[in-house]
């Protein structure tokens, strides 16, 4: 299983650097480089922090554009590149939320709990990272420095929601790498832990 993951994370990476690069090539398009280009990140961090944090989620994938360019911008904001290794972590941790949340269903249950569906538990921590970096409207009680860690957060989390929320939208396959392309990475690592979709 770790092969697995680790060529699912490799394929990964290259997606988001592609999606990262188109992403950047249209900012460029509206403003060159430098703090023109700056407000334009920062114009589509604020956006799409508040689109992802005002909806809920769906089934159709709405949230799958706004989260890519939450998270292109978030990186670009820092300065940070998605490798291998931070899909790698991320794959993991949805893998092991979801066989650890149909092992402890019946458990919760008893009890008369529920237990969240592994995407809204990421959506929940995501939208509290965008509230305290400060990026969707609200206010943040935060200095600039723990902003900046909010928002690091924010793509952890963001991260952690997209590979999850791919496996909950009912979206037919296609030649495209979308959300049910990341789904199809992800139904083999589930298969191999003992989850199923």
């Amino acid at each position: 299983m770790e092969s697995d993951i680790k060529a699912a994370a490799e394929q990964l990476r290259d997606w988001f650097d592609n999606v990262s690069r188109l992403i950047d090539a249209s900012w460029s398009s509206i403003a060159p480089e430098g703090p023109h280009r700056d407000a334009v990140v920062l114009d589509a961090l604020r956006r799409n922090g508040r689109v992802i944090s005002q909806n809920e989620l769906d089934r159709e994938g709405k949230l799958y554009t706004p989260l890519c360019y939450f998270l292109a911008a978030a990186c670009r904001k820092l300065g940070v590149s998605l490798g291998v290794g931070h899909w790698r972590a991320a794959l993991d941790n949805v893998v092991h939320l979801q066989d650890g949340r149909m092992s402890s269903s019946p458990e919760f249950a008893a009890i008369g709990l529920e237990i969240d569906r592994p995407a809204a538990l990421f959506k929940q921590e995501l939208d509290e990272a965008i509230t305290q970096a400060g990026i969707a409207g609200g206010g943040s009680y935060l200095d600039k420095e723990n902003r900046q860690v909010a928002l690091g957060l924010a793509i952890n989390w963001g991260m952690r929601l997209l590979l999850a929320y791919a496996l909950e939208c009912s979206i037919s396959s296609s030649n495209r790498k979308d959300l049910a392309w990341i789904a199809s990475l992800m139904a083999p690592l589930l298969a191999a832990s003992g989850t199923s979709r």
